[in-house]
Formats: structure tokens, C-alpha cells, sequence
């Protein structure tokens, strides 16, 4: 069974940056409290971008803000290379 963390970190491999969010959101594990509320707060700018606007809120920079955090918290990790000392 695939976890949630492994669809997210597809979802931002892919780019998915939406799908991954309406998953992270909910997540309480692993995330500070304000990375979590950030997070939340760009994929609802994302679906109601018009509200946040009303209220003086920049849309795309939360929207931003919440990608590079899901970024930095779920992007691909770089793998080392296997390296096999002394043939």
C-alpha cells in the first residue's frame, strides 16, 4: 500500500503542485504549524483565488510560498551514487 508521503512527493515530482497540496493539507506529522497553515492557504488560493484577493491577500505569492514549502519538505531527494571502494 502507498502512502500518502510517496503520492505527495509524486504529485510534486510531476509538478501536481494542487493534488499535492489537497493531500499535504490535512497532514499534522512532520510539518511545523505554519508551514502546515501556508500550505493550506495556497491550495485554497488556488481554488478561490478571488476571495483571497477580496480579503488583500497576494495570490501568487502564497501560492508560492506553499510550493517552494511542499517543495523543500516532499521534492525528490538527491540520491548518492553507489560507490564500491576498491575493485
Amino acid at each position: 500500500m502507498e502512502k500518502k508521503s510517496d503520492i505527495v512527493r509524486r504529485h510534486v515530482a510531476a509538478g501536481e503542485y494542487k493534488k499535492a497540496l489537497d493531500i499535504v493539507k490535512g497532514f499534522r506529522l512532520g510539518v511545523t504549524k505554519a508551514e502546515s497553515s501556508q500550505m493550506i492557504r495556497a491550495y485554497e488560493c488556488m481554488i478561490n483565488p478571488g476571495f483571497y484577493q477580496q480579503i488583500g491577500k497576494d495570490v501568487e505569492a502564497e501560492i508560492s510560498e506553499g510550493i517552494r514549502i511542499i517543495t523543500a519538505l516532499y521534492g525528490a531527494k538527491e540520491e548518492k551514487p553507489n560507490v564500491t571502494k576498491g575493485f
